[in-house]
């Protein structure tokens, strides 16, 4: 059995861009939603947050302690950054039912060494980073493991058809895509290009549209808090589970 993690937090008051007197103070605004409760802003100690989402991701189960109260499950939604400060400006919560079943996105971990890279014949080509499952919040995968160690030969590949996911795990992705496969040198490195030209497009735009918003990067954080007090359920690509449907409430 996994380890617990543990997170403890205080309830506060100050919102919006007040809310860089508790970053100075080493705190770390946030917010807890789901299960038809309230939305409840929160403080965390930054440092305690940083230690324990190394190790929990998106996909591992923390115990949030409120004012030293009864410990609830909550999974991270959604971490914010600012593109001229390290570290996150405010985290998102979501707190779990146990008996409901979530659709989350779980990373592949690549394994191995393929012989026909090893030869020289080809590179890896990583056509899928992650995977959508659905399953109850004590059974999310923190990652799934793909072997590429039988790769012998060029273009040969692995599709999700082929993997075998952990017990009361449902693959929602479909099964015929490819997730890794030997390709020609040349052709990996322009995906490869291709897929870091994006990556650096898309960090450009968000850092420039943060910049242009100034403080209000700031004040999105509590964005999140409105959004819950919707009921609706928690959605971030590639990040947080998504509630596959109604259920009865329950811990």
């Amino acid at each position: 059995m996994a380890p617990s993690l543990k997170l403890s937090a205080r309830a506060r008051e100050i919102t919006g861009k007040r809310s860089r007197r508790l970053r100075h103070e080493g705190a770390l605004p946030a917010v807890v939603y789901g299960h038809e409760s309230n939305s409840t802003p929160i403080a965390l100690d930054l440092r305690e947050f940083q230690t324990t989402f190394a190790r929990a991701g998106h996909t591992h189960l923390v115990d949030l302690a409120l004012d030293g109260g009864r410990a609830v499950k909550v999974l991270v939604r959604e971490v914010q950054t600012h593109p001229r400060r390290l570290g996150p400006i405010h985290v998102d919560l979501y707190r779990v039912n146990l008996r409901e079943m979530l659709h989350a996105d779980v990373p592949i971990v690549i394994t191995g060494e393929a012989p026909a890279v090893k030869r020289g014949d080809g590179d890896l080509l990583i056509a899928l980073h992650t995977i959508k499952v659905e399953c109850l919040p004590a059974d999310i995968p923190e990652s799934l493991e793909v072997d590429v160690a039988g790769l012998e030969e060029l273009d040969a590949g692995i599709r999700l058809s082929e993997l075998k996911l952990p017990e009361n795990v449902t693959l929602l992705t479909d099964p015929e895509e490819l997730v890794v496969k030997v390709a020609p040198k040349k052709v990996a490195m322009e995906v490869a290009a291709e897929e870091a030209a994006e990556a650096e497009a898309a960090a450009e735009a968000a850092a420039l549209e943060a910049a242009e918003a100034g403080e209000a990067v700031e004040e999105a954080g509590e964005a999140p808090a409105e959004a819950a007090e919707t009921g609706e359920a928690p959605q971030a690509a590639g990040q947080a589970p998504q509630v596959a449907g109604d259920k009865d409430s329950g811990e």
